[in-house]
């Protein structure tokens, strides 16, 4: 019986412990959602942007550590996963009060996991020429101060929390002196492969999300609602499954022909945080709107919904952007993907919770609709430069 997923063209499979992985990640991801039901405000929206953006750069350093040095996976290898596992799983439970009487279980969770990859990076660092101060300022200064955190009382805590994620997002601007070897053993098709199979189990529980609530206000007007949200999560899942697996894996190979790791970094690390976070939004504003069908939709859950697919689509362009993609390749979806979610928040104040939730389906429906017309225009105009 095989232990890994479908393999890319090129690359070598996803093993199913990062799967494995990554369901606790999209745990976490399942929690923080939770924190932005109901009429979340802008402190909420901060805290989840921080505790998503937390555990991210957790999932950042496991996939760029399994990618780099998990081709075989030695017993070494499933006991540094597990202990990941359990400091996500830590930090997810730590979530609901992890800016209050949690904050330690939230802080001992994170600096765990940064130390657990922190050890093939310092073990082979002569192999990959990284300088010694890289992996120490990287993950033991970051692990320090996730440890320091819980003797310093709020809100300078949470700076410390701030500080130590942004020397992760940092220090990964510029890649160092390891840039060479990083471009001789970064498996592309690996790394891309565990980004979309990640966005296809965080879809899975933005689904989950609005079958709870339906099973929790189990009467026809909730139904609708669910049934209705259910659709909008799946034609999001078509825009992006439909047409972004083939130019990301393009645009992939053009970046790795020009040496581009920072390309790179941007449309694996980067710009799929944007995604991951839009998904969960819209997720979160549907399992509100579920909850309060025949009635109006909540301002907070209203911006959820516009705000996640406003992401969903910024992202995208971002992405295609990075790749190399001319203007003229996102000038008929990019812009309207970014603005036109945006029609949802005056119109939440002349309709109830399940047309706000139709209304998004009608603008992902146009969303889609233009992804396809401009998939064909493009494939028409190479076929005829070709």
């Amino acid at each position: 019986m095989s232990t890994t997923v479908a393999a890319t063209e090129t690359g070598r499979r996803v093993h199913w412990l990062e799967l494995f992985f990554d369901l606790v990640m999209v745990a976490y991801i399942g929690q923080i959602a939770h924190t932005m039901h109901g009429d979340p405000g802008w402190l909420q929206a901060g805290a989840f942007f921080a505790l998503l953006a937390a555990a991210w750069w957790a999932w950042v350093n496991a996939s760029l550590t399994m990618n780099l040095f998990g081709a075989r996976v030695t017993p070494m290898i499933w006991v540094s996963v597990t202990v990941a596992m359990l400091a996500i799983g830590l930090m997810a439970a730590s979530v609901p009060e992890a800016f209050g009487e949690r904050a330690a279980a939230f802080a001992i969770g994170n600096a765990i996991i940064r130390l657990v990859w922190a050890v093939p990076w310092i073990m082979k660092r002569r192999m990959t020429g990284t300088p010694w101060w890289r992996p120490l300022l990287y993950s033991i200064v970051p692990a320090g101060l996730w440890v320091i955190s819980i003797w310093v009382p709020a809100p300078a805590q949470y700076l410390l929390w701030v500080v130590a994620i942004a020397i992760e997002v940092v220090l990964l601007v510029t890649v160092g002196a390891q840039s060479a070897w990083l471009r001789a053993n970064l498996d592309v098709e690996h790394i891309i492969e565990r980004v979309f199979l990640l966005i296809v189990i965080v879809f899975g529980e933005s689904i989950l999300s609005i079958i709870a609530e339906l099973d929790a206000h189990w009467t026809a007007l909730p139904g609708v609602t669910a049934g209705l949200g259910f659709v909008a999560v799946a034609m999001l899942a078509w825009t992006f499954f439909g047409y972004a697996p083939d130019a990301v894996s393009r645009g992939a190979r053009r970046l790795q022909a020009r040496g581009s790791i920072s390309g790179l970094r941007d449309v694996v690390m980067y710009l799929p945080f944007l995604l991951v976070a839009g998904i969960t939004l819209f997720a979160a504003g549907v399992g509100t709107a579920v909850a309060d069908a025949g009635h109006e939709l909540a301002a907070g859950a209203t911006v959820c919904m516009a705000a996640g697919v406003s992401l969903f689509f910024a992202s995208s362009t971002g992405v295609s952007l990075r790749y190399g993609a001319p203007w003229r390749d996102i000038a008929l979806w990019g812009p309207a993907g970014v603005i036109l979610p945006w029609l949802l928040v005056p119109l939440s104040a002349a309709v109830h919770a399940e047309g706000v939730v139709a209304a998004s389906v009608a603008v992902i429906a146009i969303m889609l609709v233009l992804t396809a017309v401009n998939a064909r225009r493009i494939q028409v105009g190479a076929a005829a430069t070709g």
